[in-house]
């Protein structure tokens, strides 16, 4: 009795590891359900533990004298399968009180990440404990094994592009752990079918060479002995095939798959071979122009070359690094990937800063972080990134999003977002207070000191942290805010963490559905869509601005103006956007005065500057009226509510401009020029707008930054400069012009040629 007590102590301690770890899965939304991130967290500790309970099975039976391959197996399977269903039965519980959207996916995950590495572990566990003759070694060498794999991946995700990992123990690593944009791979189903082919290896060399009288003949059975040399010939084939499969990738794979290498004086450049050869050359000096941007603010110098990845599109980045919608830097590889998007690329500066502040930080990956960089803290590595970047969104900086936070009681103490606290805020709030706290001690500290926090990776040598936090607040207090600055910041903020979030992959891939509706126009589906999203997050914004427009296209006006009803609480610029969808069916229906009412009066409503020129061309039109107001809202709101392809609008606009006798049409033909990178065609157009006239400010305004910009583009440095000197005084303009005189004075010490030295 006792000895078989004993037996099953392990098993015991095991177990209860495994049940205590589904326990404590539970007390976070995102991991209190079957869906990746509790596989990946599961797979991490079964299988050290399956691995040691194999092995034990072994030493048992032989203490025991039943030395029966079979019984041994099936003893190693059954601890196995116990291990893992345990934890995952709580979980499953745990689905009562936590909604699972997707329970067939999450189950899949189970199986596929957990599951089968669990009993991998245990087979390895079975082949430690037959070979090694030492109890002790050979339980310890079957936890060892999963542990190395992880190391082993650990070394995969250091060494190359890519930030995720197949381990035939773990499952699956798909990276960054605040991307809800998480699906089922295929890939992971193709690896574990290699995973099954490593374990019918083991199954079979162990049957090969497995004795149950130890005094017996030592040579390998014939048939499970060739089985076996044959799945492992196919595990190596898949392994060696790994980049084709998606299982990994490389450097040569990703730009065999693109198909451009260009290089500039400070980045090299990774791009679609598709790429005209102007693009190319715009995208090698806006990374060149971040690069010394970022050394100069930070007081560091980028020695090597970065690497700038630029994706075709964001299923093409998920196949070969990991990252779909999320951007990405790797500072230890000097590395960045992107997709492409518009020019100059809206997110290329934050991620250069990543690399470039890595230059100040210490440890394998060049982050901030204590311990020699080993433990990261996130809210110094993108609170510098936004420091530095000082990114501007509908007219405000993170210092003004911040003083908003805080007026609105939001804004997190910095221990919070000063640490990994920094990954359980909602995103958006997380790298607005880190970016406002780090440019504030930027400013005032200089770049020497946030160098030195960034290398230690704490606030620790700057003093009392509440001090800080009170002299920060009190820099906050006095920010300029514009009109509407409140409004604007809870439409920002308005989205919690993923951590927070019930099913929030569900909820990402029914947003891409809902933006994939708008685009086709099919407003039957769209509602559906709403529907959908709205049955799991009641106050989901993008479904409740949707709804109502939608419901308007159809001619279900009472059931638009109940939903556009129901949007009291929400915050007024997004009340704003359903009531234009609103207004946009109206006119789509030939009430026009109703339609111009309400344009007219959402231009008193916080809004961006875009959203604002919009509403002012649509309520202009209709009260010009004439052939144009037809031509204009086929543009801009289309003939069934979802605008018009770029060519066709290119077409509306030249024909806007017969029966204008203003710029309108002209203005309107340069910007669809421009979003397809033709600043060469956009002059002649900007030009004739701007000397026919604009009907408002904000289009004047916006006409001079196109100007500039397309001056800029087609090589004209001089007149560019002029054009963004004139834009300092206007206020809209002030801050998106400091930024491009610097571009232009950049690209003017590049080209001017060196001056003789006066000794020579």
């Amino acid at each position: 009795m006792r000895e078989r007590l004993a037996r099953l102590r392990y098993a015991h301690v095991a177990w209860g590891l495994a049940t205590l770890a589904g326990v404590g899965l539970s007390t976070s939304r995102l991991t209190g359900v079957h869906g990746p991130e509790s596989a990946l967290l599961l797979g991490l500790l079964l299988p050290p533990l399956a691995g040691a309970l194999g092995a034990r099975m072994v030493v048992d039976a032989r203490r025991q004298g039943t030395n029966r391959l079979n019984a041994v197996l099936a003893r190693a399977t059954f601890g196995a399968l116990v291990l893992w269903a345990l934890p995952v039965a709580v979980l499953a519980l745990d689905q009562l009180r936590v909604r699972n959207c997707a329970p067939a996916e999450g189950a899949a995950f189970m199986v596929l990440g957990p599951g089968l590495g669990t009993l991998l572990a245990a087979l390895v566990g079975v082949v430690a404990g037959a070979w090694i003759p030492r109890p002790k070694m050979a339980t310890a060498f079957g936890a060892a094994v999963p542990i190395a794999a992880y190391v082993a991946g650990l070394w995969t995700f250091w060494s190359t592009p890519a930030i995720f990992v197949y381990d035939h123990f773990a499952g699956w690593f798909p990276g960054t752990l605040y991307d809800e944009d998480v699906r089922l791979p295929l890939e992971l189903v193709t690896f574990r079918l290699v995973t099954v082919s490593w374990g019918l290896c083991l199954f079979c060399l162990v049957h090969a060479f497995w004795r149950d009288d130890p005094e017996g003949p030592r040579s390998p059975r014939p048939l499970p002995f060739v089985l076996g040399l044959l799945f492992a010939a196919g595990g190596l084939v898949a392994h060696a095939e790994g980049p084709a499969l998606g299982h990994r990738t490389s450097p040569d794979a990703i730009d065999a798959a693109l198909g451009i290498e260009a290089r500039g004086e400070r980045c090299v450049v990774h791009a679609p071979r598709e790429l005209p050869p102007e693009d190319l050359r715009r995208l090698i000096d806006d990374c060149d122009f971040r690069v010394q941007r970022a050394e100069r603010a930070l007081g560091v110098h980028q020695q090597r070359p970065l690497h700038a990845y630029f994706y075709r599109s964001a299923e093409e980045k998920r196949r070969w690094m990991g990252a779909g919608r999320t951007f990405i830097a790797k500072p230890w590889r000097d590395e960045v990937h992107l997709q492409l998007r518009d020019w100059p690329h809206p997110v290329l500066a934050h991620e250069v800063v990543h690399v470039v502040a890595g230059r100040a930080a210490e440890g394998p990956f060049r982050v901030a972080g204590s311990a020699g960089g080993l433990l990261p803290n996130p809210g110094l590595i993108e609170g510098v990134a936004v420091a530095v970047e000082w990114p501007e969104r509908d007219g405000m900086n993170p210092h003004q999003y911040a003083h908003a936070m805080k007026s609105l009681s939001e804004l997190p103490p910095v221990h919070q977002f000063m640490g990994l606290g920094f990954l359980r805020l909602p995103a958006s709030k997380a790298y607005t207070s880190a970016g406002s706290f780090v440019r504030w001690l930027l400013d005032t500290r200089g770049a020497a000191v946030v160098r030195e926090v960034y290398r230690s990776g704490s606030l620790g040598s700057l003093g009392s942290v509440d001090a800080l936090e009170r002299r920060w607040h009190a820099f906050l207090d006095g920010v300029t805010m514009p009109p509407g600055a409140q409004e604007l910041a809870r439409v920002r903020f308005a989205r919690g963490s993923v951590f927070q979030t019930t099913c929030p992959h569900t909820l990402a891939r029914l947003r891409r559905e809902l933006s994939a509706d708008l685009a086709a126009g099919d407003d039957r589906r769209l509602l559906e869509t709403c529907r959908a999203l709205l049955s799991i997050e009641p106050a989901e914004p993008s479904a409740l601005v949707t709804l109502p427009g939608a419901l308007a296209r159809r001619g279900r006006l009472d059931e638009a103006l109940a939903a556009l009803a129901k949007l009291d609480g929400l915050p007024a610029p997004l009340v704003a956007r359903a009531r234009e969808r609103i207004a946009d069916a109206y006119w789509l229906r030939g009430e026009r005065e109703r339609a111009r009412r309400i344009y007219e009066e959402l231009l008193a409503a916080p809004q961006g500057d875009a959203e604002a020129r919009a509403r002012e061309v649509k309520a202009r039109a209709i009260a010009d009226g004439g052939p144009a107001e037809r031509l204009v809202r086929e543009l801009l709101v289309g003939p069934h509510g979802n605008g018009v392809s770029s060519p066709v609008a290119v077409h509306l606009a030249r024909e806007i401009a017969r029966f204008r006798p203003d710029g309108l049409g002209a203005y309107l033909e340069a910007r669809q020029l421009l979003m397809q990178h033709r600043y060469d065609l956009a002059m002649p157009r900007i030009e004739l707008a701007q000397s026919l006239g604009l009907p408002t400010d904000r289009l004047r305004d916006e006409a001079l930054r196109m100007e500039a910009i397309a001056l800029f583009a087609t090589g004209d440095l001089e007149r560019s400069e002029g054009r963004w000197q004139t834009a300092l005084d206007r206020p809209r303009l002030r801050n998106v012009a400091r930024e491009w005189l610097d571009r232009v004075a950049f690209h003017r010490r590049r080209s001017d040629p060196p001056q003789p030295n006066d000794g020579s």
